[in-house]
């Protein structure tokens, strides 16, 4: 309730603040002396709205250039010089595999004027984890593994609150056989 009252409270003084600087004051219209030897003009009636001043137009005022900001399109560089073409070199149908591609992995190579570019999509390769340990290595000699404990083993790690079946957090011996059935991970003899 706390939350809601400051949130409307915070939210209307930003309102009324915004509508404080979005007004403009009227301007303020002061009349010239005449000139020596005319006549004074009569003020305006009050509540009249006085004619704006006249102003001689301001000349142009140059500003140093933003260097985060782009040129504008029509002070744009030109183009840097096209180099000579190059052969184009054959596309490979399927890219070759490099080291760090997988299979299944899909990926498309292109020349470039830098050289030819392999560009390779996919998942990132599974961390080998190896066979779930036992309970009694896990949990240290404890009656139940904690989330620092579980650390040990990644996989464990990751499903820790899936495996916390009662969200006690912490994970009984139950909860990590029932954790090692449901995830297929093969726990070690």
């Amino acid at each position: 309730m706390k939350k809601q009252v400051r949130a409307v409270a915070l939210g209307a003084s930003l309102l009324l603040a915004g509508a404080a600087f979005a007004q403009v004051p009227p301007p303020t219209h002061q009349v010239p002396p005449p000139p020596p030897g005319e006549a004074t003009p009569p003020p305006p009636p009050p509540g009249a709205v006085p004619p704006p001043p006249t102003a001689e137009p301001m000349p142009p005022t140059t500003q140093a250039p933003d260097p985060s900001m782009p040129p504008p399109a029509s002070e744009a560089p030109p183009p840097p010089p096209a180099a000579p073409a190059a052969p184009a070199a054959p596309m490979p149908s399927s890219p070759p595999a490099s080291p760090g591609s997988e299979m299944g992995s899909t990926g498309s190579t292109m020349a470039t004027p830098q050289g030819q570019v392999t560009v390779n999509s996919g998942p990132a390769p599974a961390k080998p984890a190896g066979p779930a340990p036992d309970f009694a290595t896990l949990a240290g000699g404890k009656g139940s593994i904690s989330p620092d404990k579980a650390s040990a083993y990644p996989l464990l790690a990751n499903d820790f609150q899936y495996a916390d079946s009662n969200r006690d957090g912490r994970i009984s011996k139950s909860e990590y056989q029932r954790w090692v059935a449901k995830s297929g991970a093969s726990a070690s003899p």
